[in-house]
């Protein structure tokens, strides 16, 4: 099973990159965005870049389904300044074009779970 898994998020991984080096990323314009990105002196670029940067082993949960949009949602995160960020990206449709989308990026509320990274190094606050 972890092989499944880490194949479909390789594959989701693949597909989100794809569009986001074609199109961009869309970035849901929500406060928790707007004051992580100051807090780590980012702007969208720098956020972009550690996006397409994520891999496997970053992979917390997913797909499930987005509450606030249609579709699903994966989760993934990363360490940065000390504190681990919670990143949900998605890709939907809008007519005959796929969009990459963030929708969180913000300091984690809870402990995240990395289900595939290597034995020991599977949670971290």
């Amino acid at each position: 099973m972890p092989e499944e898994k880490r194949e479909a998020v390789r594959a989701f991984l693949r597909a989100f990159k794809k569009v986001a080096h074609e199109r961009g990323i869309y970035f849901i314009p929500r406060k928790g965005f707007t004051e992580t990105l100051a807090w780590l002196g980012y702007t969208k670029t720098n956020c972009r870049d550690e996006i397409l940067g994520l891999t496997v082993d970053d992979y917390c949960k997913g797909p499930e389904p987005d509450r606030d949009m249609p579709g699903e949602g994966w989760v993934f995160g990363m360490n940065m300044s000390g504190s681990n960020i919670y990143i949900k990206l998605k890709l939907t449709k809008a007519g005959s074009q796929t969009i990459a989308k963030c929708v969180s990026f913000h300091p984690a509320k809870h402990n995240l779970r990395f289900p595939l990274r290597d034995e020991g190094e599977g949670e971290k606050k």
